[in-house]
């Protein structure tokens, strides 16, 4: 069984950095922390460029292919009485496919997490700190 940090030696137990190591240690801890927000950061910038482009493009494609198919099928079907079914039918399946691509994409934006390594980083940080702070209270 460990013994607790109480019934130790006072040699044994863990010791406190000096004010100015522990400073140096605490800025170069910060730096990093920069650092790995300013690698997210590029990161989160790549996702939303590649995503606002697909975007783009695909809404751009989906309009120009709603227009194509739209014209095609209304001068196949404009001769025959029941054009208007045809039509609306066209329109119910662009309104389907324009609701599934919202769905995707809101999906895709509700999944991505932005930062996540450094929120982890900075809360193991935390956690490290509270550790040390009452490891030193005792």
């Amino acid at each position: 069984m460990a013994a607790s940090a109480a019934t130790l030696p006072r040699s044994a137990q863990p010791q406190l950095a000096s004010p100015g190591v522990a400073l140096a240690l605490f800025g170069e801890s910060v730096a990093h922390r920069v650092e790995l927000a300013n690698l997210e950061l590029k990161e989160a910038r790549e996702h939303v460029i590649v995503s606002v482009t697909i975007a783009g493009a695909a809404g751009a494609l989906s309009l120009l292919t709603g227009f194509a198919c739209t014209l095609t099928i209304a001068s196949v079907v404009w001769d025959q009485p029941h054009r208007e079914w045809w039509l609306t039918g066209l329109a119910t399946v662009y309104l389907i496919a324009a609701l599934a691509a919202a769905h995707w994409l809101s999906r895709r934006l509700r999944t991505w997490q932005p930062f996540e390594d450094t929120q982890r980083q900075l809360h193991q940080d935390h956690q490290c700190l509270r550790d040390l702070i009452k490891t030193a209270t005792r």
